[in-house]
C-alpha cells in the first residue's frame, strides 16, 4: 500500500530554502520548448503572382491597385502577420536539478507524494483504481514514478485517466508542478535522490 510522505527527507531539505526564481525559470523554459514555433504566413513578397497592374489607373470608380499581392488584395500577401520562430530556451543541468529540488519539497511539504510498493500482478485497471481512489478521489494529474514496472503493472495503470507514467531518470520540475499528486516507489525515491545529490 501506499502512505504519505510527510517529512522532508534529508535530500530535500535544502531544497525547501533555495530561491524559488529559479522554478520559474526552468518551468517557464519547459514550456518555451514545448512550442513548435512552425506558425507563419506569406508576406507580399512571398506571394506567387503576376506582376501586372490588377486594373487601370483611372475611369473605374475604385481605388487605385498597383498590385495583385497587396495585403488589401483578397489573395494577397499579409501584413505584419506570425512568423515561424525557435522559442527553444536552453536549461543548465545544474538549474534543472535545483527547480526539480524545490519543486519535490514544495510537494511533500503539502502533502502531495505518496510512496510504497505498486505492483499489480493481475494486470487489471480496476485493481490498479483501488490503489489511486484513496489518494485522489478527483483524479486530477496524478504523476507515477515507477523504476523498472512489471509489464502487468503497466498495463493496469495506464489506461486509468489522469494517471501519467514517467521514469526517475526522466522526471522534470515541469512535470511535478503540472501534477496534483505525486507516487513513487522507495526505488524510483533513491533513484531521484542519487541524481539531487550530484
Amino acid at each position: 500500500m501506499l502512505s504519505q510522505l510527510k517529512t522532508l527527507p534529508n535530500w530535500l531539505a535544502e531544497g525547501a530554502e533555495k530561491n524559488e526564481g529559479t522554478l520559474w525559470q526552468v518551468v517557464k523554459a519547459y514550456r518555451a520548448n514545448r512550442r513548435q514555433g512552425t506558425v507563419g504566413v506569406k508576406t507580399r513578397a512571398m506571394v506567387a503572382s503576376t506582376g501586372k497592374k490588377p486594373f487601370k489607373q483611372k475611369k473605374t470608380g475604385s481605388a487605385r491597385r498597383g498590385s495583385f499581392v497587396s495585403p488589401l488584395h483578397v489573395g494577397g500577401g499579409v501584413a505584419h502577420g506570425p512568423k515561424a520562430r525557435d522559442y527553444r530556451e536552453s536549461i543548465p543541468s545544474k538549474m534543472a536539478n535545483v527547480a526539480l529540488q524545490i519543486a519535490l519539497a514544495h510537494r511533500v511539504k503539502a502533502g502531495k507524494v505518496f510512496t510504497g510498493a505498486l505492483d499489480i500482478p493481475s494486470g487489471k485497471t480496476k485493481d490498479a483504481y483501488k490503489f489511486f481512489k484513496p489518494i485522489d478521489e478527483s483524479f486530477g494529474k496524478v504523476l507515477v514514478c515507477l523504476s523498472n514496472p512489471s509489464e502487468t503493472t503497466l498495463r493496469a495503470i495506464r489506461n486509468i485517466r489522469g494517471v501519467v507514467l514517467v521514469k526517475p531518470e526522466q522526471v522534470t520540475a515541469l512535470d511535478i508542478v503540472e501534477s496534483r499528486k505525486l507516487v513513487a516507489t522507495g526505488e524510483a525515491m533513491e533513484i531521484l535522490s542519487r541524481r539531487l545529490a550530484k
